[in-house]
């Protein structure tokens, strides 16, 4: 896919990637927090390369951004359907694909889950560069050839998933030039995905790929549904965790700080994280023995849910 002289820019564009993903796992930053912290690192060393040696930025770009071309012949070139979600071309390209990421991004990781906020984030952009890369290529068209860059399709996708979900929820949003503080979900959606359909209907040639946000939005509405039963299960299990480490609590009390965070949290993740720190301080009142997730005494084998 690459050639030597051309893949010291992406070598370089992509290492820094993957050290601020390192960076952001280590400081256990939300995944949405960490996308915009990886796709600013990529895009200033991209910059730089620009001003320093503009055919390696070029390079960069060529190599890391999606062509339908490469649906022609399955090989390597196709993880660019991934890298290409980390590429923009300009300051404003990136700015306001990354303002809505973190403005819709927050509020849903919260209430959906971290994995599963991903997960709808990577498929819905995937799915949508592969819609209209499917449709170049088999209208043979001139487009064929075109990069394929940015995060915009991604984040159509998250946008599809959470008015489906939370229709009616108030985030900070800004629309136009106009930022407002708090707007329901599904009137921010009506104006961008408004402005996308009549941008697809009127055929306009703007360089921006609005046929790539449509689909990635319907992407991201039909992947909700399954990710939201996902989390309703999740919390079911939850609350009968919270019926169970009450009673441990009652019995040993011990714990009630972190039974209050696992019953005021909304990430599954988290909760998951707190349920953990519950058990490891439990100790069991007979013989100050360490106490089993199923109640049980590893000494004394007292039992605690009875």
């Amino acid at each position: 896919m690459f050639e030597p002289a051309s893949s010291t820019g992406t070598i370089l564009v992509v290492v820094v990637g993957f050290l601020v993903l390192n960076y952001c796992r280590q400081n256990q930053f939300m995944v949405s927090q960490s996308l915009v912290f990886i796709n600013f690192s990529i895009f200033a060393t991209w910059w730089i390369l620009v001003f320093i040696k503009p055919s390696m930025a070029i390079d960069a770009l060529l190599n890391l951004g999606f062509k339908p071309l490469y649906l022609q012949s399955l090989n390597f070139e196709l993880l660019t359907l991934f890298s290409s979600m980390f590429m923009h071309g300009s300051p404003m390209h990136l700015l306001m694909n990354m303002l809505i990421l973190i403005l819709l991004g927050v509020p849903f990781e919260d209430r959906i889950g971290s994995k599963s906020f991903l997960r709808i984030y990577l498929i819905s952009g995937l799915i949508g560069s592969l819609l209209t890369g499917i449709i170049s290529v088999w209208n043979e068209g001139n487009d064929i050839e075109t990069v394929h860059i940015g995060a915009s399709g991604a984040v159509f996708g998250i946008m599809g998933a959470f008015v489906l979900l939370y229709p009616r929820l108030e985030i900070p949003m800004l629309l136009g030039p106009i930022f407002m503080q708090r707007v329901p979900v599904l009137l921010s959606t009506i104006v961008f995905v408004g402005m996308e359909t009549l941008y697809v209907g009127l055929g306009t040639d703007d360089g921006i790929g609005h046929g790539t946000h449509m689909a990635s939005f319907v992407g991201g509405v039909f992947l909700a549904p399954y990710y939201a039963s996902k989390v309703k299960d999740i919390k079911e299990a939850i609350n009968f965790d919270l019926s169970f480490l009450s009673k441990i609590n009652e019995k040993t009390g011990m714990g009630s700080r972190e039974l209050k965070m696992v019953e005021d949290s909304d990430e599954p993740e988290l909760i998951e994280a707190w349920i953990d720190e519950f058990w490891k301080i439990q100790k069991c009142p007979n013989c100050g023995g360490d106490i089993s997730p199923k109640g049980k005494c590893s000494k004394c084998n007292s039992n605690f849910i009875d």
